[in-house]
């Protein structure tokens, strides 16, 4: 983490542009975090007076606890995707990484979606529970404050990236040098990074919706979920992120060949949500989930397949010498941090260290292309 915030600073210091990043990411964050804890509190409101007053039919206060809920778990979950983000823009500052800053974009369009969503099963097809709104001008306010909030947002970044992926683009050319293949390399690897780390945000966040919207104790889906599932998807991120930073490519077929066949199974989740036989009855589970579960689900499938085939191009770009350079960068910059705490006097000593280190990395990047070092 100390690595990580050194580096950030560094980064920080070199034009106002990623300044002008990290802090609109901040207060972005906590506005709508702020606007979602707001949305929260009129929703748990606005349920327990309806349940005094309003609702005695047991049937009915069933149905507009289930609503409550969804609608309680949703605004949770878009509270941890603010947190997530600004985890995502720091670490791109960090890692100068350009691929990360745009997909930062892409999950802040990804959420305008979700509050769209929601301002339209609140105001425009409202349900049983939804309603209860109908006339709340503070809930109405807010949710298209969160939604216009969104858009503005969008175009912030948009023009911050553009100015961060060029910046970032020079950083990358500097640390691996004009080599087309090794930066072919490395841009395939830092997409399944960041897929990777959108999997565990999405991926998790369709397990929390099954488990708290959707199972129920008596039902086998629920304890295949917990004890199968959800393990599983640990597992196997994990190991994708292990097999892709050591270039271990049978460990990386087995997890390409995981996300690929799980396409099967959103699949099936999408037929089994929308199956006609549940949909418009009292007891349908997903009668006001539907439509977030149903993005959740589809952003799940495009991202597990999207992994699948760029885990099938890192496999091909084993070997060609990107894991010695990223390691070669990791101990310039290791060696930098130790040369300028040094005192004059020690600095001549090490001064060799960086050429050694330089000349091994090169001999291991021509054998690894089964070319001699001095071709």
């Amino acid at each position: 983490m100390a690595l990580g915030q050194r580096k950030l600073s560094a980064e920080l210091r070199k034009s106002a542009v990623p300044t002008f990043y990290i802090v609109a990411a901040l207060l972005l964050a906590a506005a709508f975090i702020m606007a979602e804890s707001y949305i929260l509190y009129l929703t748990k409101d606005r349920f327990d007076v309806s349940t005094r007053e309003l609702w005695q039919i047991a049937e009915v206060q069933k149905a507009v606890s289930t609503s409550m809920t969804t609608y309680m778990v949703y605004n949770v979950l878009f509270i941890a995707a603010q947190a997530y983000i600004v985890f995502l823009c720091a670490e791109a500052l960090a890692n100068e990484d350009a691929i990360q800053v745009i997909v930062v974009v892409l999950f802040y369009f990804i959420c305008m979606v979700y509050t769209t969503t929601r301002y339209v099963s609140f105001y425009v097809r409202p349900s049983l529970a939804a309603r209860l709104f109908v006339r709340d001008s503070n809930m109405h306010l807010m949710q298209i404050t969160v939604v216009a909030g969104y858009a503005v947002a969008l175009v912030a970044l948009v023009v911050l990236s553009y100015r961060l992926k060029k910046d970032a683009g020079w950083g990358v050319f500097k640390r691996l040098g004009a080599d087309i293949m090794l930066h072919r390399a490395y841009k395939w690897h830092q997409c399944l990074v960041i897929l990777l780390k959108m999997d565990i945000y999405f991926v998790g966040s369709y397990l929390v919706q099954m488990t708290a919207l959707v199972l129920k104790a008596d039902d086998p889906e629920t304890w295949l979920q917990i004890t199968v599932f959800i393990p599983f998807s640990i597992v196997v991120v994990f190991c994708a992120f292990y097999a892709l930073h050591g270039e271990r490519q049978r460990l990386m077929a087995c997890v390409a060949t995981f996300f690929l066949l799980s396409v099967g199974y959103f699949i099936f989740k999408i037929v089994r949500v929308c199956r006609p036989s549940i949909m418009h009855r009292p007891d349908d589970p997903y009668q006001d989930s539907r439509p977030f579960f149903m993005i959740t689900i589809v952003v799940c499938m495009v991202l597990v397949l999207s992994s699948g085939a760029v885990s099938v191009v890192c496999i091909r770009n084993f070997d060609c010498g990107l894991k010695e350079a990223i390691a070669y960068d990791k101990l310039k910059r290791r060696h930098m941090r130790m040369y300028l705490a040094e005192t004059p006097a020690t600095r001549a000593v090490d001064d060799e260290v960086p050429l050694l280190v330089l000349n091994s990395h090169r001999v291991s990047q021509a054998t690894a292309r089964g070319r001699f070092p001095l071709e």
